[in-house]
């Protein structure tokens, strides 16, 4: 027999949701159940674990690994990833059958069922949802409203496809323009502001009815290696953490963020062990339990990242995050992997480095987060029969909102010599080059006017690339250059000053952080547009044709180059679409 609590995280949201406020946890229900486990299905409920393809098996359908770690090891949730998604549809029917293959196993408790679906580059599923350009360009519009549609829709997209958990938003400040993993996944670098924007981003996800998981704590921004391939640390002092850092996560935490996901990154000022804050007591439990005050869901980042896998194995680490204070731990990828990390923690509570008790505490606010799901959305009448999965996601009111984010995200970084808006009628030959969505950028332009003449282009593209690309440009009117990441790749600075040096106009667009100007100082013209997704290039054909008005502000500072806020001195318009 299933409970009401059960039923409810098989039901797929309707839209609109009936209401955004979470009911509150049915502690009988939670108490109960903590009793009934034993102590292998508590250790599970732990966990949140991803599946690949083992053997010949697709990761797009149940099998044997997540069959294997949700009947035999209890696990208590799944994370989706790229490998295991094709369409709102078929994610759908692997929600459905995930929860129901998890209540038809012992304990019978339902998945957290949990994605990263951010917005901007980091996007699990692609194909027939709404893609939104993520945390800095919605920074750039300076508008929490913006924020919380961005939120309100993808939540209600993910709960129509059985996903009941964001890992979002970002609220780390990016402050290190060399930050390799961090970049337009951040709000910007403001503490208040982007405080403001998560805190209005998270209660949209809310009203969409999707838990929420701020990241990474106790903050990612300044650093210059990724964590997924090795371990980072950030020197600051606490004086200037606690100021800046810790901002958007205490803000984060009083408006209700269900969850808050650790760092593999070490902070000396806070643990001057060594030890990165995913395995720290100091952080885990002194400051984020203690000091901020927070009575959530702690969870890890994935334990098969290089910082954690590299230095400290990733079995021997789940041990230690839970000593630190860790609820859930995540484990993304090998089931090898998985089973000795779970296997570890329950042989760490038998021979008792790890108190069960200790093990309730998790497992009570595991069960708490679910039963919370419960009263999230109506029932009535709340069926896949009743229309196609098309009807609440991917909907051209959605896509209208994602189309403002773009529009309103773009920023004039500069225009030293005043090129913006080009005509197409006396400026319609455009040279195009891009590392990404080049095909998507030409066709843009075309809508607006122009005959593009379009080529791709490498990251670091190479002498003769150069040479081949300014040879072109003297045959056009114009050439638009998209750039990604130029501060890490000055090749392309090489190509732009190639570019300037045909004496053709030659307008630069960011198509990520906006950093891009480091690599080429000199006089010129960009366009921040904080994304390649295919709204922000056709925000960007709109910006060089003069269509809309150029209203983003730059979240971040542009090292030795701009301050924040610049970007909103003026204003481009060019006809009325």
């Amino acid at each position: 027999m299933l409970t009401v609590v059960a039923l409810l995280f098989l039901i797929p949201a309707s839209s609109p949701v009936v209401s955004g406020d979470f009911k509150e946890p049915d502690r009988d229900w939670v108490e109960r159940r903590i009793r009934e486990m034993t102590l292998e299905q508590k250790v599970g409920q732990m966990f949140m674990v991803g599946f690949g393809n083992p053997g010949d098996q697709p990761a797009y359908e149940i099998n044997d690994q997540i069959r294997t770690l949700i009947q035999e090891k209890h696990v208590g949730g799944v994370i989706l990833f790229g490998r295991n998604v094709e369409s709102p549809e078929q994610v759908r029917k692997l929600t459905g059958e995930l929860q129901k293959l998890a209540l038809s196993s012992p304990p019978g408790i339902p998945l957290l069922v949990a994605i990263d679906q951010e917005g901007g580059p980091i996007i699990r599923i692609r194909e027939g949802v709404t893609l939104f350009p993520g945390n800095m360009a919605l920074g750039a519009t300076r508008d929490p409203n913006l924020a919380y549609e961005a939120g309100r829709i993808a939540g209600m997209e993910l709960r129509a496809m059985g996903i009941n958990m964001n890992l979002a938003p970002v609220v780390d400040l990016n402050n290190n323009a060399r930050n390799p993993v961090i970049g337009v996944r951040s709000f910007g670098e403001d503490p208040s502001w982007v405080a403001r924007m998560a805190e209005a981003n998270i209660r949209g996800y809310h009203a969409g009815g999707v838990l929420t998981a701020v990241k990474h704590f106790p903050g990612h921004g300044d650093t210059a290696v990724d964590s997924h391939v090795d371990l980072p640390t950030i020197a600051r002092d606490r004086k200037r953490l606690e100021e800046a850092d810790l901002v958007p996560f205490r803000r984060a935490i009083a408006q209700g963020a269900d969850a808050v996901m650790s760092a593999h990154v070490t902070f000396p000022a806070f643990e001057p062990s060594g030890l990165p804050a995913t395995l720290s007591r100091r952080v885990l439990t002194g400051l984020l339990r203690k000091e901020l005050g927070f009575d959530g869901v702690i969870m890890t980042d994935d334990m098969e990242m290089g910082a954690i896998a590299k230095r400290f194995g990733s079995a021997k680490a789940a041990v230690r995050a839970i000593r630190a204070g860790a609820d859930v731990v995540l484990v993304c990828h090998t089931l090898s992997v998985q089973k000795e990390s779970i296997e570890a923690v329950t042989q760490a509570v038998r021979s008792g480095e790890i108190s069960e008790e200790r093990i309730d505490r998790s497992v009570r606010r595991i069960l708490k987060l679910k039963a919370k799901l419960l009263g999230s959305q109506s029932v009535s009448g709340d069926s896949l029969a009743e229309g196609p999965i098309s009807e609440r996601v991917g909907r051209k009111d959605f896509a209208e909102v994602a189309r403002t984010v773009a529009q309103r995200a773009v920023t004039l970084v500069r225009d030293d010599r005043r090129l913006l808006p080009l005509d197409p009628q006396k400026q319609s030959r455009l040279l195009v080059l891009s590392p990404e969505g080049a095909s998507e950028l030409g066709d843009a332009l075309k809508r607006q006017g122009f005959d593009p003449v379009v080529r791709n282009i490498s990251r670091s593209p190479g002498g003769q690339e150069i040479l081949e690309a300014s040879r072109m440009a003297v045959e056009a009117d114009a050439v638009i250059i998209g750039t990604l990441r130029a501060q890490m790749h000055p090749e392309q600075g090489d190509l732009v000053r190639a570019l300037q040096a045909t004496r053709k106009p030659v307008i630069v667009l960011g198509l990520d952080t906006p950093y891009d100007p480091m690599a080429f100082p000199e006089e010129g013209t960009y366009l921040a547009l904080y994304s390649s997704l295919p709204v922000s290039l056709e925000a960007a054909a709109k910006a060089v044709a003069g269509r809309i008005p150029l209203s983003g502000r730059l979240p971040v500072t542009i090292p030795d180059m701009y301050p924040l806020g610049h970007g909103h001195d003026r204003e481009i318009r060019q006809g009325v679409e």
